[in-house]
């Protein structure tokens, strides 16, 4: 990313796999994730828990440019590191990401009941994986409960990406990826890239 990109909105995405017990981690968790609000530069963020893997969590924040975030990051000796738990938690990593696209329909994810991230490598044409990824969005639109979409693409490897599905009901989340249209979207997905779909539970505010 080039110094004139310096302005381009960013997404940090957080990932943490912990043995703490849930109650205890998700309350710190929670508290990194206020903490990194009140900062100038944030724009939304949402913390989830992944419903299939437990000790599974994720953590994604928007900032209005990368030298906001640095500042947030390096110029700031208050800031915590991260969650107090880390010291019970396997493994810990994050990722710069920036939106090639994001539609907000009826909420935004910070006010969902579920999200579903997908994960991707790509292995072919990053257009074609772009396209496809859209095509599994034009599937859900018409889903009752479907809030919106982003997909979002590494800073460092323009081949891996993170997409973003969310709904503002749990059921109609469940509904949606248990369709036979929405199956046969996800996996034309594999046509250009190896792909992982993680639900996820959004965690309530402190």
């Amino acid at each position: 990313m080039s110094q004139r990109d310096g302005n381009t909105e960013l997404t940090v995405v957080e990932r943490f796999t912990t043995t703490s017990a849930p109650t205890m981690f998700e309350r710190e968790l929670l508290e990194y994730a206020v903490y990194r609000e009140s900062r100038k530069g944030f724009v939304s963020r949402v913390t989830a828990a992944l419903t299939e893997r437990p000790g599974g969590y994720v953590h994604l924040d928007r900032w209005t440019g990368l030298d906001r975030l640095l500042r947030v990051v390096h110029q700031d000796p208050a800031a915590p590191a991260g969650p107090r738990g880390l010291a019970a938690t396997l493994r810990a990593e994050a990722e710069l990401l920036v939106s090639v696209g994001r539609i907000t329909l009826d909420c935004a994810p910070e006010d969902a009941a579920r999200l579903v991230l997908v994960r991707a490598v790509v292995t072919g044409e990053p257009e074609r994986f772009e396209l496809d990824f859209g095509s599994l969005v034009g599937q859900c639109v018409a889903d009752e409960g479907f809030g919106g979409s982003d997909l979002l693409r590494s800073v460092a490897d323009p081949y891996v990406y993170t997409g973003l599905l969310w709904w503002r009901d749990a059921a109609a989340c469940e509904r949606a990826r248990a369709s036979a249209a929405y199956q046969d979207r996800l996996s034309k997905l594999a046509a250009t890239a190896r792909c992982t779909e993680e639900p996820a539970r959004p965690l309530a505010a402190l």
